[in-house]
């Protein structure tokens, strides 16, 4: 135990011998054990949690980035799945790279992959979460509980000399989300770039001040930036659109739900199916540059052609997300002469439309 308590999960496979010793010395104790649900307030909190949510659960055991903690998360799994009407229970051990006490540096950005990797679990389906804090580190209770709040799903904990299962429920919080809103763009070069300067206007703004870290010359948001940053971007898909879009969305304002849904479609299928055929409709005769495709589709019994292109990336913060650039589209009888469109926009415009700076912003909250 003294050997392996401060070794992280990457010497994992080099201490396979230690770690297996101690794995069957704790489990010779625990299978002596009569009362099992009561071995600690983690097993405890835990089966009293799948009693009274009544219904299929998935539980996530997230633990720190030691060789302890991902031995104490296999334990607690079997030890689960040893009491009779808990076999079947889905119970996935996940780590979190980086999450350790003894490092400041490393443990923000722990703290960060902790983040991310519950905002990955949620999906945006928050009604079905709930977070439970009986296990773990203190100096993550302060960040989860505001993820949890900002998120409205509840917490729960037990401890460990009592019974009764605390839940915390979500209290109306108001975040002034201006600060986002209106440096957008400061935000979003934050996520994807490296920046080591920013201007004067953000650095005398406390509240964007206290979203920031600065380490080895560089800004990054910290813990508390991710989870309100997340949240925010949570709330709207982000299209990167042309002038020539800009320009026809304000001149057929008639065509603007048409628009959007079609917009929300291409991004939905580019996430759970990029490989579908209509992401990539074929044009006769014409050669898009490379990196562009045409995407077609039936919105309201209208046909829709989208010439677009999409850039995957993952941000400085572990967020897989997608880039998608919409150069023009066209609605209805406008099809018949979409590919003419594209030739021409392309003989007129090809160096700006190549020129990722050249794109607008384009928000549209989800559900609309």
């Amino acid at each position: 135990f003294d050997t392996l308590k401060e070794k992280k999960c990457l010497e994992w496979e080099h201490e396979r011998e230690r770690i297996q010793r101690l794995k069957n010395t704790i489990q010779n104790w625990t299978s002596k054990q009569l009362d099992k649900e009561n071995l600690s307030a983690e097993i405890k909190s835990l089966i009293k949690l799948n009693q009274e949510l009544r219904d299929e659960i998935e539980i996530y055991l997230l633990h720190s980035d030691t060789i302890l903690s991902k031995l104490a998360g296999e334990i607690i799994r079997e030890i689960m799945h040893s009491i009779e009407n808990l076999k079947n229970l889905e119970i996935k051990i996940e780590d979190i790279k980086g999450l350790q006490i003894l490092d400041r540096k490393e443990f923000n950005e722990g703290m960060a992959n902790l983040v991310n990797k519950i905002y990955g679990i949620a999906n945006g389906y928050w009604d079905n979460v709930v977070i439970n804090i009986t296990g773990g580190y203190k100096a993550t209770i302060p960040y989860l509980t505001i993820l949890a709040q900002i998120n409205k799903c509840p917490i729960y904990y037990i401890f460990e000399e009592t019974e009764a299962l605390i839940k915390i429920p979500y209290i109306p919080i108001d975040v002034n989300w201006k600060i986002f809103e209106e440096n957008e763009e400061f935000f979003r070069g934050l996520e994807k770039d490296e920046i080591k300067e920013i201007d004067e206007k953000i650095e005398k703004n406390d509240e964007i001040m206290a979203l920031l870290e600065f380490a080895d010359n560089l800004y990054s948001l910290n813990s508390l930036g991710i989870i309100l940053w997340e949240r925010y971007k949570a709330g709207f898909e982000i299209f990167r659109i042309s002038n020539e879009v800009q320009n026809y969305i304000e001149k057929y304002p008639d065509k603007k739900a048409i628009i959007k849904k079609s917009f929300l479609e291409l991004k939905r299928r580019l996430k759970s199916n990029p490989r579908d055929q209509d992401l990539n409709h074929y044009l006769i005769d014409i050669n898009l540059p490379k990196g562009f495709k045409t995407f077609k589709h039936k919105e309201d019994n209208l046909q829709v052609r989208i010439l677009y292109r999409s850039e995957p990336y993952e941000t400085r913060y572990g967020v897989k997300e997608i880039e998608v650039y919409i150069v023009i589209i066209a609605v209805g009888s406008e099809v018949h002469n979409a590919e003419s469109e594209y030739v021409e926009l392309f003989r007129r415009k090809g160096e700006s439309i190549i020129n990722k700076d050249k794109y607008k912003v384009y928000k549209i909250r989800k559900g609309v």
